[in-house]
């Protein structure tokens, strides 16, 4: 957990970056407090790894106006010289040395004698649990493992950043949701400002403490994980975020956080307004997640009328697709093959699991 009053240990303010005519990143900030897992996610082309690359200093951005890491200046300072750490999906491991020598590498190119070089390789090592492999040759190990070795040599020269880059895209399924778990209980042991770059918003929700959503080279949302999942304050944001019906409509009324919005066909229905400065009479976007809505009874006074058009059995659910007054609509029912002769005339949902937000 992070100190909301902490001084940030990395502040970076307006950095542009182009590759020619292309922009990678337009005039973008962020910030990340000592101890904070921070997460940076989008899709490829958003300016992610870019970003990542600003901060370890392998790009010399176009133009920045701040970029600190620990207070200290470090916008025209090499990759070297930056007080943080990358590891890559691709590991970056040496063939020709066993796990410990890789491990020990960057201490003793910072001139640490080799007895305490050994000995704080060998304390990195038991952190990710490879202590007992540090004489295996590197082609010995598996994925899983090579990765807890990239791990071990990135931490053993305690940077006040590591910066991570997709390390888990060339995992299995199986293998890559352990390593999401080993991952947050290593930046909790340490106390260590991790920046995580990834597509992926099922390793977004689970480890980070903060997420900022970019795209074309822009930060579209940042929040809790909890907030892009349920709270998405554009159509972008809610596609990726993985809300199956989005449907227009028009804003009649609003109180607080409130709205009313009436489809074409003149259906009206409340949710909860995501986006600041949103008018009565304004275009919308009503959102809501697949799994969030229920069958109701037939004769139920809430909810709306619903026809089904098709079933989808996927083994741990059934996507059912729905004929509305409000639209198409895809509904998820994790009762699986139990629901594939069940009828629905009707359905329903929490307003508080309805967003509102302007079209884009």
């Amino acid at each position: 957990m992070t100190d909301s009053t902490a001084v940030p240990m990395l502040e970076v303010e307006d950095v542009v970056h182009r590759y020619g005519t292309v922009t990678a990143l337009s005039h973008v900030s962020l910030s990340a407090l000592k101890g904070e897992f921070l997460t940076i996610l989008g899709s490829s082309g958003s300016g992610k790894t870019t970003m990542l690359r600003v901060i370890s200093g392998l790009e010399r951005p176009t133009s920045v106006r701040r970029l600190r890491i620990g207070g200290v200046d470090v916008a025209h300072l090499p990759a070297a010289k930056r007080n943080c750490t990358t590891v890559f999906q691709s590991y970056a491991l040496f063939p020709h040395m066993n796990v410990i020598e890789n491990v020990a590498y960057g201490l003793r190119i910072r001139k640490m004698n080799s007895t305490d070089a050994l000995r704080e390789a060998h304390r990195a090592l038991g952190m990710v649990q490879l202590d007992s492999k540090a004489d295996r040759r590197i082609s010995q190990l598996s994925g899983g493992e090579r990765q807890r070795v990239a791990l071990a040599r990135a931490v053993v020269t305690q940077p006040s950043i590591l910066l991570l880059d997709e390390p888990l895209g060339a995992l299995d399924e199986r293998l890559r949701e352990d390593m999401q778990i080993e991952l947050v209980e290593l930046q909790r042991t340490l106390g260590m400002t991790f920046i995580y770059i990834t597509h992926s918003q099922e390793e977004a929700l689970t480890m980070s403490d903060r997420v900022v959503l970019m795209s074309h080279g822009r930060i579209v949302q940042s929040g809790g994980p909890l907030d892009l999942f349920d709270r998405p304050n554009s159509r972008f944001a809610a596609g990726f975020m993985g809300y199956e019906n989005i449907l227009q409509a028009r804003l009649i009324g609003r109180e607080g956080d409130l709205g009313l919005v009436e489809f074409p066909g003149g259906l009206r229905l409340q949710g909860l307004i995501t986006a600041p400065a949103l008018d009565t009479g304004t275009p919308v976007h009503l959102a809501i997640r697949a799994e969030r809505i229920s069958a109701l009874a037939p004769d139920a006074p809430e909810g709306i009328a619903a026809r089904i058009t098709s079933r989808v059995y996927r083994g741990k659910y059934t996507d059912i697709s729905l004929d509305t007054p409000a639209g198409p609509l895809r509904m998820r029912s994790w009762h699986g093959a139990q629901d594939e002769s069940r009828e629905i005339r009707r359905i329903g949902w929490s307003t508080n699991d309805a967003v509102i937000f302007a079209v884009d």
